[in-house]
């Protein structure tokens, strides 16, 4: 019995330590991040994990129970992963994603964040704003990009501007952006032109 005592540490380290075995810390605060009509997929690591450790990601779409690898993340030492614009991606449905870490000898369990329904959750991005004051007219050109696989959404612009030094905004719901000839599928650009009369 003493015997078998001195062997027991050992035997234990090598369980911990043999391959397919959840030995490592899995990753913390895995959550789903909207940013810019992106979605990311973001995380911590775990508590006591080694430096050279990699990740590996997944992600599946409601209603469907498959789980399917995220290729451009698999073995990243990044601590996020972009979701917009994978393979049988389907935007109209929520989803979630799923990370665990890996090391040549151990990894770790899955981790899960909650689903995101991008049609309702999407962080819009601000537009990037052109302006150009001629005589008694403020021309306003407003553009912004979107990811080549998002679905059609109902986007508007909401204009204010003022003089320097005063409080008083005056407002513009202006209608649906147009998308310019001579743009890009893969990197649509949409704009907007307004013209607004200025007080002399």
């Amino acid at each position: 019995m003493a015997g078998a005592c001195r062997w027991a540490p050992l035997l234990l380290c090598l369980l911990q330590t043999a391959p397919g075995r959840p030995a490592l810390a899995p990753p913390q605060n895995v959550s789903l991040l909207s940013q810019n009509f992106s979605v990311y997929l973001t995380w911590l690591p775990g508590p006591g994990n080694p430096q050279d450790v990699t990740y590996f990601v997944a992600y599946q779409s409601s209603p469907s129970p498959r789980w399917r690898r995220v290729d451009k993340c698999a073995g990243t030492r990044e601590l996020v992963c972009s979701l917009m614009c994978l393979k049988n991606q389907d935007l109209y449905n929520k989803f979630r994603g799923r990370v665990r870490v890996a090391s040549p000898s151990a990894k770790s369990s899955w981790v899960e964040s909650k689903y995101l329904d991008y049609l309702f959750e999407v962080e819009l991005a601000p537009p990037t704003l052109l302006l150009t004051h001629m005589e008694e007219i403020l021309s306003v050109n407003a553009t912004y990009q979107l990811p080549p696989c998002m679905p059609p959404l109902d986007l508007k612009y909401e204009v204010e501007f003022w003089k320097e030094g005063t409080r008083n905004k005056v407002g513009n719901l202006a209608p649906n952006p147009s998308q310019p000839q001579g743009s890009s599928p893969s990197q649509p650009a949409h704009l907007l032109q307004e013209g607004f009369p200025i007080d002399p």
